[in-house]
């Protein structure tokens, strides 16, 4: 028997008719939670969702409304306090493609992408970050994308994604004073969102291709439930952070500065210093963390300025 238990908890998980969200609303209704199914209006997968969980002794509920409009994301809370009077999770899945190479991007393809993956994310945990700060406590997973690290014919969908993680988090520093702990998700999962659009040049890139095939017999989305389920959990301690599942392996993404050259005090800086300096700008071999823009300024400072023992 598991010792992560969601019972007592509502999460609402967006974009869950099918694919990995199908798969996070299953896990967390599967540890106990009642579950807000969502996706978009006229999605007859959603009902397929609930009944499954139904039919495995779980609660759930059909929200159809997009996360694309603030009175969607309003909805879709409202449809959690309607049924089950509380919201403790949310899982900000919904998504889809829109690809092109960067100049075919239109201004559609743009706005359709930002408007879900990252307006979304806004529309949806504003009103329930508000619940969950009247209550006191309160789990945000946000979904994310490996495509952060770069990929072209996608650059819509990855600066999105990249986007998220840095709303997660900034909200994480906003939400820890309330008991709500935000942390997002870098998922891999073999989905119907590429067969409906595939992605350019893709399969052209015989080194992707080669290292994907090595790992497609581990592309399942039920190898990253689990994950999502832990950061949703009262279990979980973590917040602020962004964490990778690709084909069973589960790591820290992060965010590291380089020790990077420190120009000598009071003396101008040209271009040809930097030059001169780049190869030390550019080691990575020691570098720091930081949890908060803070912590970058105070490191610099320090070094400026260091104290003696």
């Amino acid at each position: 028997m598991s010792e992560i238990s969601l019972r007592d908890q509502v999460a609402i998980v967006t974009g869950a008719a099918r694919g990995l969200g199908r798969s996070y609303a299953l896990e967390l209704a599967g540890l106990g939670a009642a579950v807000v199914v969502n996706d978009v209006p006229g999605s007859e997968k959603t009902g397929d969702v609930v009944a499954e969980i139904e039919r495995r002794g779980g609660q759930a509920v059909a929200s159809l409304h997009s996360v694309g409009t603030r009175d969607g994301g309003r909805a879709i809370v409202e449809d959690a306090l309607a049924r089950f009077g509380r919201v403790d999770i949310v899982v900000n899945n919904a998504g889809f493609l829109r690809n092109a190479f960067f100049e075919g991007l239109t201004d559609e393809k743009l706005a359709d992408i930002f408007d879900v993956h990252l307006k979304g994310v806004f529309h949806v945990s504003q009103p329930a970050f508000a619940q969950m700060r009247k209550s006191g406590y309160g789990r945000v997973v946000n979904v994310s994308s490996n495509t952060s690290f770069g990929m072209g014919g996608l650059i819509n969908y990855a600066t999105a994604k990249a986007g998220i993680i840095g709303l997660t988090k900034s909200l994480a520093l906003e939400g820890a004073e309330h008991g709500i702990l935000v942390n997002c998700v870098l998922p891999n999962a073999r989905t119907p969102i590429m067969v409906d659009d595939p992605i350019p040049g893709f399969e052209n890139d015989t080194r992707f291709m080669d290292a994907f095939r090595g790992v497609s017999d581990r592309f399942d989305p039920e190898l990253v439930a689990p994950l999502v389920a832990f950061l949703a959990s009262p279990g979980c301690e973590l917040t602020g952070e962004a964490l990778s599942s690709l084909g069973g392996r589960y790591a820290r993404v992060f965010y590291g500065v380089s020790e990077g050259w420190m120009s000598p005090p009071s003396s101008s800086v040209g271009a040809d210093d930097i030059a001169r300096h780049i190869d030390e700008i550019m080691d990575s071999d020691e570098f720091f963390i930081p949890v908060q823009i803070r912590d970058e300024f105070e490191q610099v400072a320090a070094r400026l300025s260091p104290r003696t023992a």
